[in-house]
C-alpha cells in the first residue's frame, strides 16, 4: 500500500460521494458493492469502468480505453503538469526501481521542470480546474439542500 496524492477537488468529490451512499462510515469503502464489500479489480475495471467509458463516448475512433491507461495518464500528469522528478513519480507509482520509471517515461521527463509543491501544482492543473467546474454546481446544490441547510 502507498499514499497517492489527490487533487483537492477530487478529494472533495470523493467526500461528497461518500456522504451520498449507504455505506458512509469511516471504515467503509468509498466504492463498494450493494452489500458494502469492496469493488474488486475485475468489478471496477471490467464492469464499472467499461460502462463509464461507453457513457462518456471515450471508445470512439476505434481505440479501446483500458483501465491501465488511467495510470499512464496520472503519471503523465505528474511529469508534465506537476513537474515532479523521476524519483518522486517512481515512489508514487510504486515502481521498484526509478530506472523503470525513467525507461517508461523518459520522453516526458525531458519536458518537465522541477517545482517545490506537488499539492499546490495539482490544485492549479487543468484537470483540477475541470473537476472544480464540473462539481461546484453540484456541491453548492447539495449544501443548499443537505442536512443543516437553511431552506
Amino acid at each position: 500500500m502507498r499514499e497517492i496524492p489527490l487533487v483537492p477537488q477530487l478529494a472533495r468529490m470523493l467526500k461528497h460521494h461518500r456522504r451520498a451512499v449507504f455505506f458512509a462510515d469511516d471504515a467503509d469503502y468509498v466504492f463498494a458493492t450493494r452489500s458494502g464489500r469492496p469493488l474488486l479489480h475485475r468489478n471496477a475495471a471490467r464492469d464499472a469502468f467499461r460502462r463509464t467509458v461507453a457513457r462518456a463516448g471515450l471508445d470512439a475512433g476505434g481505440q479501446r480505453l483500458r483501465f491501465h491507461d488511467l495510470r499512464h495518464t496520472f503519471a503523465s500528469h505528474l511529469i508534465i503538469d506537476v513537474e515532479l522528478d523521476p524519483a518522486q513519480v517512481s515512489r508514487i507509482l510504486g515502481h521498484a526501481r526509478t530506472s523503470f520509471t525513467l525507461d517508461t517515461y523518459t520522453h516526458l521527463f525531458a519536458q518537465a521542470k522541477h517545482l517545490d509543491s506537488v499539492r499546490t501544482r495539482l490544485a492549479r492543473s487543468g484537470f483540477a480546474i475541470l473537476l472544480e467546474r464540473a462539481v461546484e454546481p453540484e456541491l453548492v446544490a447539495a449544501a443548499c439542500t443537505g442536512p443543516g441547510a437553511d431552506v
